[in-house]
Order: C-alpha cells, then structure tokens, then sequence
C-alpha cells in the first residue's frame, strides 16, 4: 500500500474541532446560555445586545465603522449552540470521508479506482480549509 500523504491531517483536523469546542462550550454559563439572539436598542440610553435565551446580555455590539445591527446579527448567528451542531456535523463528515479513503485506498486501489479516494481526500481538505490560519497547517493539504 502506498503511503498517505494526508494521514496528519485527520488528527489536525480532530485536533482544530476539539479546540472549536472548547471555546463554544466555555461560552455557555448554563443550559440555556447557548441559543442568542441580537436585540436592537430599546430606549435611547441602552446599546444594541446579544442577548441569551434568557434574555441576559451577552455582548454588547459597539463597532465603531461598521452597522451595529450587521455585526449583531452576526455574533448571535453564531451561537454556541450552532458551532456545537457544525462541530458535530464536520466531525461525522471527517470519520465518514477517513472511513472512506482507508477503505478506497486498500479494496479500490486494486481495482484501478483512484476517483473514490481522491474525492474523500478532497473533502477532508475542504473541512480543514477553514483552519488554514491555524499552526500545524500545511499547505500540501490546501484544495
């Protein structure tokens, strides 16, 4: 069998999800301190929120050139809740296209099938894209 050149990146990748985790969780104060949502001003003297499900302020959003309503909605989009379920969703994906290339690697190279892996290897390199700013990327793994 002919060495995987991409046998470091499924760890890395894991390695990036659990990190992606930690902070997502480390977020949440309580059990319903994940789901926010952006809450514009209410009086004059109060400033544009993200506020948690139960409505305590999670942030205040005060960005000085940009729309605070854009930025507030942003933050909020991104709450730990739905990191949590991406992280879930990418980690299923990383075992499943794993699964899949040990598999096409050592029953379809046999075969004459290269097509099969080459499309889970560049599946694994476009859910680490995202991460290329991390350490530990390299660039052979870049799409």
């Amino acid at each position: 069998m002919t060495p995987n050149p991409m046998e470091d990146l499924v760890p890395w990748l894991r390695a990036q999800l659990d990190e992606d985790e930690r902070v997502a969780e480390a977020a949440c104060w309580d059990e319903q301190s994940d789901v926010w949502t952006a809450r514009p001003p209410q009086a004059p003297y109060e400033r544009y929120t993200v506020v948690d499900y139960l409505d305590d302020g999670v942030v205040a959003v005060t960005p000085e050139n940009a729309d605070d309503d854009g930025v507030g909605q942003h933050i909020a989009r991104h709450d730990p809740a739905r990191v949590l379920r991406e992280i879930d969703a990418k980690r299923q994906l990383v075992e499943k296209a794993a699964d899949a290339d040990r598999y096409s690697r050592t029953i379809w190279a046999n075969a004459g099938s290269v097509g099969a892996a080459s499309a889970y290897r560049t599946m694994l390199r476009l859910l680490a894209l995202p991460y290329a700013d991390r350490p530990g990327y390299r660039e052979e793994w870049r799409p």
